[in-house]
């Protein structure tokens, strides 16, 4: 349903492969979590947003104990399987700034690369490496350049990490996110590229996500699963990917508003608004001329 207008908030949630094994937030059952609205669509220079919930977290489970309503974004805002032939995260990011939002979360999964990384356990990365060929419409967020320093906010990564450890046996605090081109998975050759590369993990969503929660203003942090072995790195691994979502999404899940809840802007100290660069007057004359 296309509504009007966009609900104001600070907070968002990016579902992905991490939370699509269940219908979030409502098979959780969590105290203190109320959904407000779902199926909201909204209407954007770049077409029509995927549906989206807005759920309410009670203030006796917020960090700085006021009642927050958090927007739900399910699987990345993609509707079927070639985003990246269409724009569903400008259309996310483009309501996501209406609305106010500064602080994002995502969660999503990702095949290893790095051998250490076994299916089931938990990487926050920290950085990408971008192999993807998409049309940039970062200009269309902003008009400034963009430094990628601490892409990931590490007050939002330190919470991820906090909460996921009390879960999770194996949590990885850092690694190198390669991002692939979607709809299809990567070859054993490309795999071997990223690993020449050091990347530790593989997946299509951390890119154009983290830059444009730059270009917005807001700050953002991802946690991922690994759900298989990248091509190529163990050829023995044969379990389907969906057992792992299926598996992995009510933990996953509570891990994420856990996560959403500890949020407390009055002591957040990142430097996340400060890697927005403006020109100088003279030049951005030079470059308009």
């Amino acid at each position: 349903m296309i509504c009007k207008e966009i609900p104001k908030t600070m907070y968002c949630h990016i579902g992905g492969s991490g939370t699509w094994g269940c219908e979030f937030p409502e098979d959780l059952n969590m105290e203190g979590i109320t959904l407000l609205k779902r199926d909201m669509e909204f209407e954007t220079p770049f077409g029509v947003t995927a549906c989206m919930k807005l759920y309410e977290m009670d203030a006796s489970i917020t960090a700085d104990h006021k009642t927050r309503q958090v927007l739900y974004v399910p699987f990345h805002g993609w509707k079927g399987l070639s985003p990246y032939n269409d724009t569903p995260s400008e259309r996310i990011f483009w309501a996501l700034r209406e609305a106010g939002v500064k602080y994002i979360l995502a969660d999503g999964s990702g095949g290893g690369i790095n051998p250490l990384l076994e299916p089931g356990d938990i990487i926050c990365p920290q950085d990408f490496i971008d192999y993807t060929k998409r049309v940039s419409y970062l200009g269309k967020f902003t008009p400034y350049s963009m430094r990628m320093r601490e892409i990931i906010c590490p007050d939002l990564h330190r919470i991820l990490l906090e909460k996921a450890s009390g879960v999770f046996r194996r949590v990885f605090r850092t690694g190198i996110y390669g991002v692939a081109e979607a709809p299809r998975f990567e070859s054993a050759a490309e795999i071997q590229k990223m690993y020449a590369d050091h990347c530790d993990v593989c997946g299509q969503t951390m890119m154009p996500e983290a830059a444009l929660a730059r270009a917005i203003g807001a700050c953002y942090a991802a946690l991922y699963v690994i759900s298989n072995s990248a091509e190529g790195i163990n050829p023995n691994w044969e379990r389907s990917i969906f057992d792992i979502y299926s598996e992995c999404a009510p933990v996953v899940g509570k891990v994420m508003l856990e996560a959403m809840a500890a949020i407390n802007p009055e002591t957040m100290n990142c430097h996340c608004g400060e890697n927005i660069i403006e020109m100088p007057k003279a030049v951005q004359n030079r470059l308009d001329m």
